[in-house]
C-alpha cells in the first residue's frame, strides 16, 4: 500500500489538495502525486534520492524533458507541505538552490526534446564531416554536465574546461573544437527561441586558437604554380582528375572541402561562348550567411574539367561527385575508379585531396628547407595573382567567398612591387 493510501497519507494529500479548490490545475497535481506514489509504493520513510531518480529516469523514457521538470516541481511542493506535517520527514530532493537538477537536468542528454534539436541542428550545418564531429562533443558535453541549457552558466563551462585540460589532458586545438561545437549548438537554441539566451561567452573561457599550418600563408610564384600544374600524368585517368583539381585550386581559389562536396548537378548544362558555370556551395561563414557562388570555366581550365569528365566512364546522376576517388584492381594490376563509393554517391574526402596535393608537392620539389606548401597554399597563390592582375576588389571578394571585405584585404598585401605601386601613378610625385 502506497503512502498516500494509508490514513495518514491520505488525510494530507487531501489536505494538501484543498488549496486547489476551483482551480484547474488541482487535477493535474492530483494525477502527479498520485502516479509518484503508484511507482513507489513504500513507506514515507524509505524514500530517498535513488528512489527520485529511478523514477526519474522512468520518466525519461516516455517523457520529454521539459515535461519532467514539471513533474517534479509538483512533486516537490508536496514534499515540503509533508515536512510541516510529518515529524522527522526531510524531502530527499533537499533544501538547497540547485537540489533538483540531479532531478530535472539530468534527463536532458536522453531527453527526445535533446535529440529532436541536435538533429534539427545537424540539418543545417550541411558538412557530414562537421555534423559527426561536433553531434559527438555537443552530446559529450551535456552527458557530462547533466544540465538542460537554460540552467548553464559560465562556471559551468568552466568547470568543463578545466575537466578536459586536467582531467582528460585534451590538446588545446581538441578543446577550442569541443567549444565551437558546443557555442555554434547554444547559438542554434537561441535563434529558435526568444525566451533562451545563449549563456556561453565564449572570449571569457580563454581557450587557445589552434595554430595555421606553416605552409597555410605560402604562395607560390607563378613559375612554381605552372611546375606543379606539369606533375599529374595526364595520360592516365587519375591523372587528369588530379589535374583539374589543381586547375580548379589555382585558377579560383576554391578552398580544399568545396572541390570535395562538387556534385554533378553544381554544373550548368548550357554553355556560352564555349564556357562553363559553376556552382560552389555552402561556402565558409557564418550560418545563416552563407551563399552559393558561381564560376566560370574557361581555357585551360574548362579543358582539364573536360578531359575528366568525359574520360571517367561515370554515369553521372545529380548528386553524383564530381571527383570520384581510385582503388587498386589486382586483376587489372593498376588503379581504377571505386565504382562502389561512385554508386553510394560518397565524396572524397579532404584528406584525400590534401593527400593529391602534398603529392605533386613533393614531386615538383616545392617543399623544401624550412618552406611548407599546405594544400590552402593553393588558394592563397590564386587569389594572391588575381589581385596582381588587378582584379576589382568586390570581384575578388565573390571569387573567394568571403563574407567580409576585410577578409579579402589581405590579399592585396602583395599587389605592389617595385616596378607599380602608388607613387609611381601620383602626378605631383613625377
Amino acid at each position: 500500500m502506497s503512502y498516500i493510501d494509508s490514513d495518514q497519507g491520505k488525510k494530507y494529500y487531501e489536505a494538501y489538495l484543498k488549496k486547489f479548490k476551483g482551480k484547474s490545475s488541482g487535477k493535474v497535481y492530483k494525477s502527479e502525486i498520485r502516479q509518484f506514489f503508484d511507482f513507489y509504493p513504500g513507506e514515507l520513510s524509505g524514500l530517498s534520492r535513488a528512489v527520485l531518480i529511478k523514477y526519474r529516469d522512468h520518466l525519461g523514457q516516455s517523457s520529454k524533458a521539459k515535461t519532467v521538470k514539471r513533474k517534479f516541481s509538483m512533486i516537490n511542493q508536496f514534499f515540503k507541505f509533508l515536512e510541516q506535517k510529518e515529524k522527522g520527514f526531510q524531502s530527499p530532493i533537499g533544501q538547497n538552490y540547485g537540489d533538483m537538477q540531479v532531478f530535472q537536468g539530468g534527463v536532458y542528454a536522453d531527453s527526445e526534446a535533446f535529440h529532436h534539436q541536435l538533429d534539427f541542428w545537424m540539418e543545417s550545418l550541411n558538412r557530414d564531416t562537421t555534423r559527426k564531429t561536433y553531434k559527438g562533443h555537443v552530446r559529450l558535453f551535456f552527458e557530462w554536465m547533466k544540465k538542460d541549457p537554460k540552467d548553464l552558466n559560465h562556471d559551468d563551462f568552466l568547470r568543463y574546461r578545466d575537466h578536459l585540460i586536467k582531467e582528460k589532458d585534451l590538446k588545446s586545438s581538441t578543446i577550442w573544437s569541443k567549444f565551437i561545437a558546443i557555442n555554434g549548438y547554444l547559438k542554434f537554441l537561441a535563434s529558435k527561441s526568444r525566451k533562451f539566451k545563449n549563456p556561453l561567452t565564449f572570449h571569457n573561457l580563454k581557450l587557445i586558437p589552434p595554430k595555421k599550418d606553416k605552409g597555410y600563408y605560402s604562395i607560390l610564384s607563378e613559375k612554381e604554380a605552372m611546375a606543379l600544374l606539369r606533375k599529374p600524368d595526364k595520360r592516365t585517368l587519375i591523372g587528369k582528375r588530379d589535374h583539374a583539381i589543381l586547375r580548379l585550386m589555382l585558377t579560383y581559389g576554391l578552398r580544399v572541402n568545396e572541390i570535395a562536396r562538387l556534385r554533378f548537378r553544381d554544373i550548368e548544362t548550357e554553355r556560352v561562348n564555349g564556357q562553363q558555370k559553376i556552382w560552389i556551395r555552402d561556402r565558409k561563414g557564418k550560418q545563416g550567411n552563407r551563399v552559393d557562388t558561381a564560376i566560370i570555366l574557361n581555357s585551360k581550365v574548362l579543358l582539364a574539367f573536360d578531359e575528366w569528365l568525359e574520360s571517367c566512364g561515370i554515369h553521372f546522376q545529380p548528386d553524383t561527385p564530381v571527383f570520384a576517388g581510385f582503388i587498386w584492381s589486382m586483376a587489372l594490376g593498376g588503379l581504377v575508379i571505386n565504382q562502389r563509393r561512385v554508386r553510394e554517391k560518397n565524396q572524397l574526402t579532404v584528406k584525400a585531396i590534401e593527400n593529391i596535393i602534398a603529392k605533386y608537392v613533393l614531386m615538383a620539389g616545392l617543399d623544401h628547407g624550412d618552406r611548407v606548401i599546405s594544400p590552402h597554399a593553393l588558394r592563397h597563390t590564386a587569389l594572391t595573382m588575381l589581385a596582381k592582375s588587378g582584379i576589382d576588389l568586390i570581384d575578388l571578394k565573390y571569387t573567394a567567398g568571403h563574407q567580409n571585405v576585410n577578409t579579402t584585404m589581405i590579399y592585396l598585401h602583395s599587389v605592389q612591387s617595385y616596378t607599380d605601386h602608388v607613387g609611381m601613378h601620383n602626378p605631383i610625385n613625377n
